[in-house]
């Protein structure tokens, strides 16, 4: 490349420069610090040079704030985004780097643009890419340069950005107020979308029990010029939940959809339930566009299901978003959260013979007053009887035992997380044919329900049998009333015989 031989390149091929490599920038910006100042006069063919790249987030609202490529300005106040790469690569004439110190060549970058997947604009090629860097926690990366026409793009970034930056066109050095800058800073913008999932308390505490799964997912803000082509939030309910039906909730699945906590219009999305997965899709119209006036806010879908069976007793779910990406092809996977149940085997048998299980004992389940305390033992009964499956009568089988077959315990959201027990308490309603009702405090018997199916018996009740009237002149008052009776009447029966000898024997003489 050949020396500038002019002292200063004409203010009339700087100011168009300038007004078109602002142009292709399109993010040409502020940094801070701000970089030393230009060194005006020619171009120097053997100066190093860089591009300083500012990755953030758009910004938002009707006053956004502007920056400038020496690195002043008002601070972009919209975060910075990490891990986004960026490569460059020289943009060729006829097979060789531009001549910079041609004024038809900078005439000739005046309007020029990149193809949108990074290929040289028509008339020229690009050379051999410069390493690509990656920007930092601050959304920063540098890009060590040599005087010349550079081609940037982005070549890789998280799923989380939904709105890449176009590629655009930087000249090395940069005309800026008269003069030259070699360090120029750049902004080229993202528009990014997030997803979180939480989980409610479910409707009740046994299965058949709804539980609900809200999902935030952030609205990109894009650039100007940029739409929406796709937003849809979807979850892949576990097996043992199955999808509410659409009386439940706005539709299959689905309790709700807000943003700003406001119910979205039904006419802006449609629900799709294929099995265990729920889909909710925004529509081409009204749904994109009516989205895109809301950038920067999120989407909040509440998706829900029935318990239906325990399995380990740990349910874990994630949701996932797509957004500018109808193929599906780069999903974001939300955090999962998890719903914790359990059963409780209860043995019952017989108090004086303890090895003697009884059949046809009934109990009911309650919540415990304190369900975390550190000891159940203490436990007292809250509320009504709770429904498992629809039931809330247990009964004891052949062998004695019975089931009550799930539990919750706890969850991934909501305090104490993912605790590893609850304190319920049992409740006898009907002892055996032939033994005794519990009755009062006698009655409930507190147990600690742990995540998972119980493989032995976690809680024996003993039942006493019923007490019978004793049969009459049965015992030992009876016995000894019958000895009394029975002797009085051998004496008078032996007094009698005397009597009658004597007699006789008198009449005999």
């Amino acid at each position: 490349m050949t020396q500038t031989a002019h002292g200063r390149t004409p203010k009339r091929v700087v100011g168009a420069l300038a007004a078109a490599a602002i142009a292709l920038l399109g993010a040409v910006a502020a940094s801070s610090p701000a970089m030393a100042a230009p060194s005006f006069g020619g171009i120097d063919p053997d100066a190093s040079g860089s591009i300083i790249v500012h990755k953030h987030e758009h910004q938002t609202g009707s006053s956004p704030v502007t920056q400038n490529p020496d690195g002043s300005g008002t601070a972009i106040p919209t975060p910075g985004i990490k891990d986004v790469q960026f490569t460059a690569a020289p943009l060729l004439k006829d097979g060789q780097p531009v001549d910079l110190s041609d004024p038809a060549a900078w005439d000739a970058l005046d309007g020029l643009q990149p193809g949108a997947d990074c290929t040289a604009p028509a008339g020229y090629t690009l050379g051999t890419a410069l390493p690509t860097v990656t920007t930092d926690a601050n959304g920063e990366a540098t890009i060590p340069t040599e005087v010349g026409v550079y081609v940037v793009c982005e070549t890789a970034a998280p799923a989380s950005v939904v709105d890449r930056a176009a590629p655009f066109i930087v000249t090395i050095p940069y005309p800026f107020e008269d003069g030259w800058l070699y360090d120029v800073n750049v902004y080229p913008k993202n528009g990014i979308t997030g997803i979180t999932k939480t989980v409610n308390t479910p409707t009740g505490l046994g299965l058949g029990s709804i539980v609900e799964f809200p999902v935030t997912a952030q609205i990109p803000a894009l650039a100007a010029g940029r739409s929406l082509m796709s937003f849809t939030v979807s979850d892949t309910l576990d097996p043992r939940l199955t999808p509410t039906g659409a009386s439940v909730g706005v539709q299959g699945g689905v309790k709700s959809i807000t943003v700003d906590g406001t119910e979205v219009p039904a006419e802006n999305y449609g629900v799709t339930v294929n099995g265990q997965s729920i889909d909710v899709s925004f529509t081409a119209t009204p749904g994109l566009p009516w989205l895109a006036t809301r950038s920067g806010k999120s989407v909040v879908v509440t998706f829900q299901g029935t318990v239906t069976s325990l399995g380990n007793g740990s349910i874990v779910n994630t949701a996932t978003s797509f957004v500018n990406d109808p193929d599906r092809k780069n999903g974001i996977t939300s955090n999962p959260v998890t719903t914790n149940w359990g059963d409780v085997l209860v043995e019952k048998v017989n108090a004086r013979t303890p090895g003697d299980t009884l059949a046809g004992a009934k109990f009911e389940v309650y919540a415990a007053a304190e369900p975390y305390a550190a000891d159940c033992s203490a436990a007292t009964p809250s509320g009504a009887a709770i429904a498992v499956s629809g039931g809330t009568v247990f009964t004891t089988g052949a062998n004695g035992r019975v089931t009550i077959p799930g539990l919750f315990v706890s969850d991934s959201s909501n305090a104490p997380e993912n605790a590893a027990q609850r304190c319920y308490v049992l409740k006898e309603t009907a002892a055996p044919a032939g033994f005794v009702t519990p009755t009062g405090d006698a009655a409930f018997t507190p147990v600690a329900v742990k995540t998972g199916a119980s493989a032995q018996v976690d809680v024996t009740v003993k039942n006493v049998q019923q007490r019978v009237p004793e049969l009459p002149l049965t015992g030992s008052s009876g016995a000894l009333v019958l000895s009394v009776a029975g002797g009085a009447l051998l004496i008078a029966a032996a007094g009698t015989a005397i009597l009658l000898s004597r007699r006789r024997t008198a009449g005999a003489e």
